[in-house]
């Protein structure tokens, strides 16, 4: 089964790549969970719930920061849980500062769609990029 686990998340960074939060969409099950930590000063940072979450994750950070480029570089699993280390450079809109961030993502999945996100991030880097001048 944790094989199976690993392909849905596979599957999910592959739709994130393409662009297609749509499809996403329906990976995710009825009590989905996005926990996103960061401190207040961090506009996206919080929990999402469901489908209307996960647009409202999406409407946030679309008007603030364009993803360049988002690596999962390594997947490890157990039992239903699944570990992602991965690293993105990503551009701010406002003042086309950029930033590249380390970051682990703990999904967990049942029968097939994912229930749980955990996103744990270089915050830090974020902050710092939001809030630089206009270069």
């Amino acid at each position: 089964m944790s094989e199976q686990n690993v392909d849905v998340i596979r599957r999910f960074f592959r739709l994130f790549d393409e662009g297609r939060l749509e499809d996403i969409e329906a990976m995710l099950s009825d009590d989905f969970e996005w926990i996103y930590h960061g401190p207040k000063s961090l506009p996206w940072a919080g929990t999402y719930r469901g489908v209307s979450g996960f647009r409202e994750f999406f409407g946030i950070v679309r008007g603030l920061i364009e993803v360049q480029e988002c690596e999962a570089y390594e997947y490890l699993e157990s039992r239903d849980r699944v570990l992602v280390l991965g690293v993105s450079r990503t551009r701010i809109l406002a003042n086309d500062a950029r930033y590249e961030a380390q970051w682990m993502n703990v999904f967990t999945v049942r029968d097939g769609l994912i229930t749980r996100y955990l996103d744990l991030y270089d915050t830090a880097s974020v902050v710092e990029a939001l809030s630089a001048p206009r270069g």
